[in-house]
């Protein structure tokens, strides 16, 4: 009977292998051990626990419309700096019960859509109202711990800084947003290891790792829409430009950790269809930026990345083909080229050039 690995040999193999730094050791067996065993909660019971949170907000914002507290903006900016506080602290008071954490963030997102609309409506300007959006999600990441209220608030965030590029006219910012979000969202999952000893990281890590790469999927979405005004359909090209150094350097990254030659025929392969793919999609950003999830997910074993990935790259595939302006053979001859492209490649990396021969 095979012995089962104890913690320090998978530390170990995983410090051989480069994927976690020698001195994280002592500070994540600590962890471990020292972390409580906890018998989880059934699903359908967190299910409704979860459920009753949400709905006893209900009756809660229906007192408020009868009272009248809210009938004006500086009173929804006011309710709603108050259940923004008020929620804040009772999160550090009762982090542990779920039924208090569901009810306290249903609360909070109220709180947040009145003062929001209290702000629009009081000083008349959508950008007033993004811009305090923006800075009331940066706050809430930073002091509310809660990993559901971070994850929206990087989406929310994303938003509210869309509606100030649009309302500035600085249309063309939006490929700088678009790689600064795809540049966050490598840099958190590229150094998960390190976040899981760090003690601020710990807790935001995920959900922000999370949120930027569903929000860089979410804003990329506006390059398939036909009718969209937001950006020209001509300077997409400048997104995929960025997108695409940023995917050479995580490659560069990951060939560096598996002891891969930058000089080695490997190398070579994976850099030229990296550049032949972007040179063929060069008004489809988002197919390279769902390439970069993807190659995240895979480099970290995260089946939730791979699976948004493989969605979103779907999504912008068949929207990349669908306005291809060729005939319907051209379109059946590419599709076909591509398939038998990425099968021979499949063949020569599996049975010609296995990674295990060491990259020569």
């Amino acid at each position: 009977m095979a012995e089962q690995p104890t913690l320090n040999t998978v530390l170990n193999e995983l410090i051989a292998q480069n994927l976690l730094s020698s001195e994280s050791q002592p500070q994540i067996v600590k962890v471990l051990k020292d972390s409580p065993e906890k018998i989880p909660t059934p699903w359908f019971i967190s299910t409704l626990i979860g459920a009753s949170a949400w709905l006893a907000v209900i009756p809660f914002i229906g007192f408020l419309f009868i009272t009248k507290l809210i009938e004006s903006p500086a009173s929804a900016i006011a309710v709603g700096i108050i259940l923004i506080i008020g929620t804040i602290f009772l999160d550090y008071v009762k982090r542990d019960a779920l039924f208090i954490n569901q009810l306290n963030l249903a609360l909070n997102l109220t709180g947040q859509i009145l003062f929001i609309f209290g702000i629009g409506v009081e000083k008349q300007d959508i950008a007033a109202a993004a811009l305090a959006t923006w800075f009331l999600e940066i706050v809430l990441i930073g002091v509310y711990q809660n990993s559901i209220l971070r994850f929206l608030a990087v989406l929310i965030a994303t938003v509210a800084a869309l509606i100030l590029l649009y309302d500035f006219n600085i249309h063309q910012g939006i490929h700088f947003l678009i790689v600064l979000i795809a540049a966050g969202a490598i840099w958190y999952w590229i150094a998960e290891s390190r976040h899981l000893t760090d003690d601020m990281m710990m807790n935001l890590y995920q959900p922000l790792g999370y949120g930027f790469a569903i929000a860089l999927q979410m804003v990329l979405i506006l390059s398939i829409l036909p009718s969209s005004k937001f950006v020209s359909p001509l300077t997409w090209s400048f997104s995929t430009l960025g997108l695409t150094v940023l995917l050479l350097m995580l490659e560069y990254h990951i060939l560096q950790t598996n002891h891969i030659p930058l000089l080695s025929h490997k190398s070579y392969a994976i850099f030229g269809g990296t550049l032949l793919m972007a040179l063929l999609l060069y008004q489809g950003p988002g197919i390279i930026a769902a390439t970069i999830v993807l190659l995240l997910g895979f480099q970290r074993g995260n089946k939730v990345l791979m699976g948004l990935a493989v969605a979103f790259f779907t999504l912008f595939f068949v929207a990349y083909y669908y306005y291809l302006d060729i005939t319907l053979l051209m379109k059946s001859i590419t599709l076909m080229s591509a398939g038998v492209t990425l099968l021979v490649l499949r063949f020569v990396f599996k049975h010609v050039s296995p990674l295990s021969e060491g990259g020569q």
